[in-house]
């Protein structure tokens, strides 16, 4: 898939697609498989919701003194809102377990192997504990961002206002104001960002070398050393490309979903049908999108490790002497 040596950008995107081009039945059967499964919760909940929305709408626009204006808008039940947790936190595990495999995967096909999706679950079932694990830690890390992000942009907001309106020049003060919103934006993403980055490849770190989520967390921390612009430049080209897929399949169907709700009209088809194309678009961008990142996160870390512990020459004894090899070989302890 790639040559067993330290690899530019050139190769590591061009392994990401091939592995999946090569492989198609693992790489894309098992997004189709853990997705599927993972976003039935979360559709329906946001299918619910925006009937919910688009009702409340109707009957603003049929008649708007027919409207409490005590009652809030946009009011939802209870069962909505649990359906929508629930579904986040599956749509969480389903996509760490999915990254989890699909690292088995990547890291066998640098040696030419092709796992099958049984051959991959035997490489990882004794790990999603840990991957669980790893997803629910960083979710931890996002929740205490965003709320230090959120206080942070709160006293920015109001410091702004203040600002702005105490001046003799509302010009100037607006200016001024908007300005110290930017540096409360900054005191928060930046570190938030320089974070994320190196914890980057904690992922295959968990799965490949068998670590617990601390462990991995930590040794991820060590390898994205002096790395730093490295990573966000790989990471945000990834992004980018899995953006222009979502639009390119996310905007037409959303458009055609948006037409059966709108033509329904009050028929209990329209939304079922509007959810179910949401559903099957949601399910295929992950089926397309997610193999994809796990390449490159997979391959950024086989090359770090290539370039800072000699991996490369590991792999080469390994496939000189025709060795038949499992994940255990990027253990650091392992020996050919």
């Amino acid at each position: 898939m790639v040559a067993l040596r330290p690899m530019t950008l050139g190769d590591i995107f061009n392994g990401a697609f091939s592995y999946v081009r090569n492989n198609p039945r693992t790489t894309v059967g098992l997004a189709l498989l853990v997705m599927a499964i993972a976003s039935v919760l979360s559709t329906v909940s946001a299918t619910w919701l925006t009937n919910d929305y688009v009702t409340t709408i109707d009957e603003i626009m049929a008649d708007p003194y027919a409207v409490d204006p005590e009652d809030p808008l946009f009011n939802t039940s209870p069962m909505v809102t649990l359906l929508g947790f629930v579904g986040d936190l599956l749509l969480l595990v389903g996509g760490a377990v999915l990254l989890g495999l699909l690292a088995a995967v990547v890291g066998m096909s640098v040696l030419g192997y092709r796992l099958t999706m049984g051959q991959a679950w035997q490489a990882v079932r004794g790990r999603v504990g840990a991957i669980i694990g790893l997803a629910f830690i960083k979710l931890g890390i996002q929740v205490v961002i965003g709320v230090i992000a959120f206080v942070v942009l709160f006293v920015a907001l109001i410091l702004g206002f203040a600002i702005a309106f105490g001046a003799n020049e509302p010009g100037a003060g607006v200016a001024v104001g908007f300005l110290v919103v930017l540096v409360g934006c900054a005191l928060v993403g930046v570190p938030a960002l320089w974070i994320w980055i190196r914890l980057y490849y904690a992922m295959p770190l968990v799965v490949l070398e068998r670590l617990g989520p601390g462990r991995a967390m930590a040794r991820s921390w060590r390898l994205s050393q002096q790395n730093w612009w490295r990573t966000l430049g790989y990471w945000l080209l990834a992004l980018l490309i899995v953006l222009v897929v979502n639009m390119v399949l996310a905007m037409p169907f959303g458009f055609l979903a948006g037409v059966i709700s709108t033509l329904g009209g009050d028929a209990v088809w329209a939304p079922v049908l509007a959810g179910v194309i949401t559903y099957v678009v949601t399910v295929l961008i992950y089926a397309i999108t997610q193999p994809f990142l796990a390449g490159v996160n997979t391959l950024l870390y086989i090359d770090l490790r290539m370039r800072r512990e000699g991996l490369d020459l590991k792999l080469h004894q390994a496939a000189q002497r025709g060795e038949a090899v499992g994940p255990e070989i990027y253990l650091p302890e392992y020996r050919t």
